[in-house]
């Protein structure tokens, strides 16, 4: 398998002389579901931002298919392949669904019918309601409708911000499982996520970030079985879920 994603030795922050990753090495091989997880601060979301051209990397390097990608605007890498649906504000609430998605492959409109094809097989939902205004969608379903737009361009891979955060239980266990949809129709997928138990129930590989580097790398059910990652990590939860 080929490393669609690579990071290396990657250091970046906000603010100058701030560093939130402090050497974060990672990758996504071809056809792969990568988990981030970790503490709180521990750079996960900026690790997203710095791939996606949304943080300044001071150092270290972001390789797409072996191409350098480092420090490239997000226009250019959506065009280069690399999808991003960020936490919040992630669909135009006064457009309607199917604006959304033409919104989402601005850049090459020829793309247009076939990626309609392609994410209303995935979502049938989203093909019965596309006259509908996004702002009327609950959370979990406009956060279909998010990755929907990000897939809308073909990317070799998808990079989602903790897309179950705010959610009910409920829609919190429909996201993962269109997460898990996306990526067995063959997309390569980098996902943060807070629910680091159920995130890992459906990775192939994790990593757990803390204070900006990866200080732990495995299965998702290695890392879900790990005493270490489960006493530092992830908290009762996980015991009880490995204990049952």
């Amino acid at each position: 398998m080929s490393h669609v994603l690579e990071t290396t030795d990657l250091i970046a922050g906000y603010i100058p002389e701030v560093n939130i990753l402090t050497g974060t090495n990672t990758y996504v091989e071809d056809g792969e579901l990568v988990g981030i997880i970790g503490p709180n601060g521990a750079g996960k979301s900026t690790l997203l931002k710095a791939i996606f051209g949304l943080v300044s990397i001071r150092s270290g390097s972001v390789t797409l298919e072996g191409e350098d990608i480092t420090g490239l605007r997000s226009n250019r890498l959506v065009t280069r392949g690399v999808g991003f649906v960020p936490q919040t504000e992630n669909v135009f609430q006064a457009l309607s669904i199917e604006e959304n998605l033409q919104m989402g492959c601005y850049q090459k409109p020829d793309l247009y019918e076939e990626r309609l094809e392609f994410v209303t097989k995935l979502f049938p939902e989203l093909g019965k309601r596309l006259k509908q205004r996004a702002g009327s969608l609950s959370g979990g379903e406009r956060q279909m409708v998010a990755m929907s737009r990000a897939l809308m361009m073909d990317p070799k891979v998808l990079l989602l911000d903790e897309p179950s955060a705010g959610l009910s239980p409920v829609r919190q266990d429909e996201t993962f499982v269109n997460v898990a949809r996306i990526n067995a129709a063959g997309v390569s997928i980098m996902i943060v996520e807070q629910n680091a138990s159920r995130c890992l129930e459906i990775c192939d590989r994790g990593y757990v970030l803390d204070q900006g580097k990866d200080a732990y790398m495995g299965t998702g059910r290695e890392l879900l079985a790990d005493p270490k990652v489960i006493q530092l990590y992830l908290g009762t939860l996980a015991a009880d879920h490995t204990a049952g």
